[in-house]
C-alpha cells in the first residue's frame, strides 16, 4: 500500500490519477492535514509539530510506504522512516532528476516556508553525489493566492509568467517546480526549451520502486 500525507485536498485526485496510470489497482490511502502547513508557515517547525508529523508518517508507512507530498514539512516526514515502515518526500526524486541535467537548476517555489527545506534538500542530494549545486531561485508568491482560491488555471499562469521573467539572462540547465501543486504549470513552460521537472510523478515512481524492493 502507498499512503499519502497531503496538506491540501487538491492533491488527492492528482495522486490517485498517477497511481491509476502507473500501477492500476495499487491500494492507497490519503490523509489531509491543511493546518500543518499553516502552522509551519506561521510559526516554523516546532518540536510539537515535528512529533505529530513523525507519528502520522509512521502510521501511514506501516505495511507499505508513506509518502509526503508537501515540500515544507517534507524533511521531517522523510526522517520519520523506520525499518519496515519507509517514508519518502516526493521532492527528493525531483532534485535527483534536476541534477541529472546539470548543477544550475532554476528552482521555483511559491511559499517562503518552502525555500529552506527545498534548498537544503538540493544541497543534500548534490553533496551525496560529490557536487555543489548553484541554483537560481525564483519565488512565485503572487501565484499562491490563486491556489488558495482554488483557481488552478490562474495559479499555473502566474507561476509560468514569473518563471519566464526569472529566466532573464541567467543560463540554467532545467526548471524545477519545487512544490507538488506547481506541476499544473509544467505545460505552460514547454516553450522555454528547457527540461521542466515537477515532483508528483517522480515521487510516485520512487514509492513504487521502494515497494518492489521490499516485496
Amino acid at each position: 500500500m502507498i499512503s499519502f500525507l497531503h496538506t491540501s485536498p487538491v492533491h488527492v485526485a492528482t495522486f490517485d490519477a498517477l497511481l491509476d496510470e502507473l500501477s492500476p489497482g495499487m491500494p492507497r490511502q490519503h490523509r489531509v492535514e491543511e493546518s500543518w502547513l499553516e502552522t509551519a508557515r506561521d510559526n516554523g517547525m516546532s518540536p510539537e509539530l515535528s512529533d505529530t508529523i513523525t507519528d502520522a508518517m509512521r502510521q501511514l508507512a506501516a505495511g507499505g510506504v508513506g509518502v509526503c507530498t508537501c515540500s515544507t514539512i517534507g524533511g521531517v516526514a522523510e526522517a520519520a522512516g523506520i525499518h519496515g515502515a519507509p517514508t519518502i518526500r516526493i521532492d527528493r526524486a525531483l532534485m535527483q532528476a534536476a541534477l541529472s541535467h546539470g548543477l544550475r537548476p532554476l528552482v521555483a517555489m511559491c511559499l517562503e516556508s518552502t525555500k529552506a527545506p527545498t534548498l537544503d534538500l538540493l544541497g543534500d542530494v548534490a553533496g551525496g553525489q560529490g557536487m555543489d549545486a548553484a541554483p537560481v531561485v525564483v519565488m512565485c508568491q503572487p501565484a499562491w493566492q490563486h491556489f488558495e482560491a482554488g483557481d488552478m488555471d490562474a495559479y499555473a499562469r502566474s507561476i509560468a509568467e514569473t518563471v519566464k521573467a526569472g529566466l532573464g539572462n541567467d543560463s540554467v540547465d532545467c526548471i524545477v517546480l519545487a512544490q507538488g501543486s506547481m506541476a499544473v504549470a509544467e505545460p505552460l513552460l514547454a516553450d522555454t526549451g528547457l527540461p521542466v521537472l515537477s515532483s508528483p510523478r517522480l515521487g510516485v515512481l520512487r514509492a513504487l520502486d521502494i515497494l518492489n524492493e521490499n516485496a
